[in-house]
């Protein structure tokens, strides 16, 4: 999901505004206020349609303002953060850069050998920001020889 900054980008969608202080939510037509405003930023449409719903704190700057803004749907806001829900992750998405101190690699050759991988090691060869599943194809097992054909496993050790 892109964050969306110019009214036209919203040409057919709804934009939702929210104001606490007000108890107000409305979902406003996008084409309707593109007409009204025309091609602006969408931080700058926020006080004129304050003031078209009566709003009289539009006139204070700083104390007692309108707290008027955007309300996202709390998985677009997740999205907009960049966070993603790590049961929604997949393994073969992970980046090295993603992996905590204490994360453990595991490679399971087709074979049927299996053994911890030296982490620090491969994520040199590959650099942090690569991919996990990207690394396969710098292994090569010690039992059959072949390269590429491993999977990778992140694991946490467990708890003491």
């Amino acid at each position: 999901m892109t964050v969306r900054t110019r009214l036209a980008e919203y040409k057919g969608d709804k934009v939702a505004v929210i104001c606490e202080d007000c108890e107000l939510l409305k979902n406003l037509d996008g084409d309707a206020l593109l007409a009204e405003y025309g091609e602006v930023e969408m931080p700058s449409i926020l006080m004129p349609i304050a003031r078209s719903f009566g709003c009289k704190r539009t006139e204070n700057s700083f104390y007692d303002r309108c707290r008027l803004h955007y309300h996202h749907s709390p998985q677009e806001w997740a999205q907009m953060m960049g966070y993603i829900n790590p049961r929604e992750r997949k393994e073969n998405e992970l980046r090295f850069s993603d992996l905590s101190r204490w994360h453990r690699l595991y490679v399971h050759c087709n074979c049927g050998r299996k053994s911890e991988a030296d982490r620090e090691r491969l994520e040199r060869s590959v650099g942090k920001d690569a991919m996990i599943a990207d690394a396969v194809r710098k292994l090569v097992c010690k039992k059959c020889g072949m390269k590429g054909t491993a999977k990778i496993i992140v694991r946490s050790p467990p708890r003491d």
